[in-house]
């Protein structure tokens, strides 16, 4: 069966044609060795991803990023469902089989489809019988033709050797936005990972397009269906989303992210290949976001993990530790915690000072913040590009602000409620403390002092648009403030 025009029409392929394909040797269907059909299925759809991003007239990375298409490597659908599974608590045969019987799966940008197959073969390593596998009731979208169509190449593969017909399948060539569902009678679980993609504005509440596949999967699971995303890491922090993180508080729900840097590796292969710096090849910081129905609501959260190329398998191989943030008062996000020392922080000296207090409008004493950081919070000598500048009335105010920015305190706390690259004017200003840091910090000032005199051994450059920019990294020589935190109560 040929796909129809892209948006033709918003109706099901039901591949029930595909019975056709059925062998009629019994005992050579009993012997085939399906988990290997699905892992040549699976290494067919990672070659075909990537490419399936430039689509289009000139297959170029502008197409790409106007279409928002992210498409998944195959290591990270596997990571995506071992997660799900472990979240859910779905351990057994028979656990996966209740699950996948009691609901309707959605996908709304299946791309070639490395999430389906990957999710069959999670189901198949688990020892779900393959005759509940192929009952699955699942709905396959996507805009790209070229992409439903090489799913549906797939589906027929797997039918001619497994001899077996997918009933409920349903590929689906439509933009999910203008998708029309039906009334499922079972709870739905939407999955996968939606375009990343600005909209025009005024065309939707919200800034990217993300945000209304997110909307519409929450207004259809309501209070007995679940999700799981991978999205902009945006969605835990961003004021523009706020809203959003209100609606996956509307029911009882555990509501769990796990959080993804982009350096030194990166989720996703595609972004501009050509470029050789990581950081621009892919911007997308990511969280992968899973709802599941509860009885009381429950938020946790992972740090924000990175990993390198060497280890990518060691870590996908093994779940985050995830953090109970569900009390979380701190600011209307959902953090990052970096470890539980930090976190308690946090909780703890939500409602004392600021940093901002040790500021002045016109301080004599003047402070300059690097604007962007990885692994250190970069302190600068003059005003310049991507600096912020902190006026101070007293020197000793200067000192405690640059042991506490140069901290590890800081840059665990930056790292829990920050975006992972930018340092705002926010995270700086709202840096909280109490009085028994500040005794601590004025214990410190001869040390800080002659840490800043010989800052000249601190001195790091890097090269940016052609210039050379400079900070100093004190990070490996301030006095650490975490161990004095180390201890508190949670």
């Amino acid at each position: 069966m040929k796909l129809k025009n892209c948006l033709e029409t918003s109706t099901g392929y039901h591949l029930t044609h595909l019975s056709n394909h059925r062998t009629n040797t019994s005992s050579l269907v009993s012997t085939l060795d399906w988990g290997s059909d699905l892992a040549t299925v699976l290494q067919s759809v990672d070659e075909v991803e990537c490419n399936i991003s430039y689509f289009s007239e000139c297959g170029s990375e502008k197409a790409r990023k106007e279409s928002g298409s992210y498409y998944t490597p195959s290591d990270v659908a596997i990571y995506f469902w071992n997660e799900f599974f472990s979240i859910s608590e779905i351990r057994t045969p028979q656990d996966a089989t209740t699950f996948l019987q009691n609901h309707s799966f959605i996908e709304p940008s299946a791309g070639a489809g490395v999430f389906v197959f990957s999710l069959f073969q999670k189901l198949a390593e688990l020892g779900v019988a393959r005759s509940v596998i192929v009952s699955i009731d699942i709905t396959i979208i996507d805009i790209n033709e070229h992409a439903l169509s090489f799913v549906e190449n797939q589906f027929a593969w797997l039918s001619e050797q497994w001899g077996v017909s997918f009933p409920n399948v349903k590929l689906v060539c439509n933009d999910f936005l203008q998708f029309e569902f039906k009334q499922y009678e079972k709870p739905q679980f939407y999955f996968g990972n939606p375009p990343f993609v600005s909209n025009e504005r005024g065309a939707s509440d919200w800034k990217n397009l993300f945000a209304d596949f997110v909307e519409i999967a929450l207004k259809n699971i309501r209070d007995v269906g679940s999700l799981q995303f991978i999205l902009p890491l945006s969605v835990a922090f961003s004021k523009d989303y706020r809203k959003l993180r209100d609606k996956f508080r509307e029911f009882n729900r555990v509501i769990t992210l796990s959080n993804f840097d982009n350096i030194p590796d990166t989720l996703f292969k595609s972004g501009k290949p050509k470029h050789t710096n990581s950081n621009k090849a892919n911007s997308q910081r990511c969280s992968i976001l899973t709802l599941r129905p509860a009885k009381e609501i429950s938020i946790r959260s992972s740090q924000l993990l990175r990993w390198s190329k060497q280890a990518r398998s060691e870590f996908f191989a093994r779940s985050p530790q995830f953090h109970d943030v569900t009390f979380y008062q701190f600011d209307e996000q959902i953090p990052r915690p970096e470890n539980d020392t930090i976190l308690r922080y946090i909780y703890k000296y939500t409602k004392e000072s600021r940093l901002s207090d040790l500021f002045s409008a016109n301080g004599s004493y003047c402070l300059y913040v690097a604007s962007v950081a990885r692994y250190y919070i970069g302190i600068r000598e003059n005003t310049g590009p991507y600096t912020h500048k902190l006026s101070f009335d007293r020197k000793k105010d200067f000192y405690r602000a640059l042991l506490i920015l140069s901290s590890d305190l800081f840059i665990n706390y930056w790292r829990t409620v920050g975006d992972g690259f930018h340092v705002t004017k926010r995270n700086i200003y709202d840096f909280p403390f109490d009085n028994q840091l500040i005794e601590y910090l004025d214990k410190k000032q001869t040390t800080v002092r002659k840490i800043w005199l010989a800052r000249e051994k601190y001195k790091k450059s890097k090269l940016n648009s052609g210039q050379h920019t400079h900070s100093y990294d004190f990070s490996n020589r301030m006095p650490s403030l975490l161990e004095l935190f180390s201890g508190l109560e949670k």
